[in-house]
């Protein structure tokens, strides 16, 4: 289904295209008969995600992942009332999905409503997966051909980049978005990340490089056609902040692009999905 399809999915293809511009590339190398559903998949996972990061206030973020976790069940009964839900619902792998695997998912979103500081880069990762690994078991379950590690991995670096990407928003949500371990190494204290400063350009250009290798540790055969283009995107986009003099500027502008290599990627991975 396409934009100009004016189906209700397009517009929720169009939000995640926004903040992902690979999602589309990767679209175009899934096979025919289940990109729709892998479209919705990959739009509720970011709904679900706009709530545990972008929506500022607890209540309304709160009562939102409710709504959804009740969605979800009921749409597995063949209830289904939100778009998404109901082109998921058309996948025939859909109604096995366990009540528990959504659960899961939405405590973790919930878990990032109020985290604690991350002692070092595995713990920051964790945290994230919290959210990530329930929604990559899923899309395992769904769609075969997914590692659920190591989609979830890629998530999670994806949401790490986006958070230092958004440093000042992060940190008025009550986020810390670099581990403690770095910030002690460049001598930074929280309040400091506010302020450009040499430290904290050197703290944002290890903490990319940091990603960067941590990206590249992961299989792209691992990752389905979506994770394959995300890890590619990601980890170029990575590689530029660190070597960029001013990293932040560097992230944002490089989140707005796609690199070459994420075509690539994506061609690769649909060619090894459909065989």
């Amino acid at each position: 289904m396409d934009e100009e399809s004016g189906t209700p999915l397009a517009s929720f293809e169009a939000k995640w295209a926004a903040a992902h511009p690979e999602f589309a590339l990767a679209l175009t190398f899934v096979a025919p008969q289940r990109r729709d559903a892998q479209a919705a998949f990959a739009c509720l996972s970011f709904e679900l995600e706009q709530a545990a990061f972008a929506t500022r206030d607890a209540e309304p973020a709160a009562i939102k992942l409710q709504w959804w976790a009740e969605e979800l069940v009921r749409a597995g009964r063949g209830e289904a009332r939100h778009p998404l839900t109901q082109v998921l619902a058309t996948h025939a792998a859909f109604a096995a999905v366990a009540p528990a695997r959504w659960y899961a998912a939405i405590r973790g979103a919930l878990a990032q409503r109020e985290p604690e500081p991350a002692a070092d880069r595995e713990v920051l990762l964790a945290g994230y997966g919290e959210l990530y690994r329930p929604l990559a078991d899923v899309e395992a379950e769904l769609f075969g051909g997914v590692e659920a590690s190591a989609r979830a991995r890629i998530s999670a670096v994806a949401r790490a980049l986006r958070e230092t990407a958004g440093l000042a928003d992060s940190l008025r949500a009550g986020r810390l978005p670099l581990p403690l371990d770095l910030l002690a190494r460049h001598r930074l204290a929280r309040g400091d990340l506010a302020q450009t400063s040499p430290a904290r350009a050197a703290a944002l250009q290890q903490w990319a490089s940091a990603l960067a290798s941590e990206l590249g540790t992961i299989s792209a055969k691992a990752a389905g056609v979506v994770g394959a283009a995300m890890r590619s995107a990601d980890r170029s986009r990575a590689r530029r902040a660190a070597r960029a003099d001013e990293p932040l500027a560097a992230l944002n502008e490089a989140l707005g692009k796609l690199p070459p290599a994420a075509v690539w990627a994506a061609w690769r991975a649909g060619r090894r999905s459909r065989a």
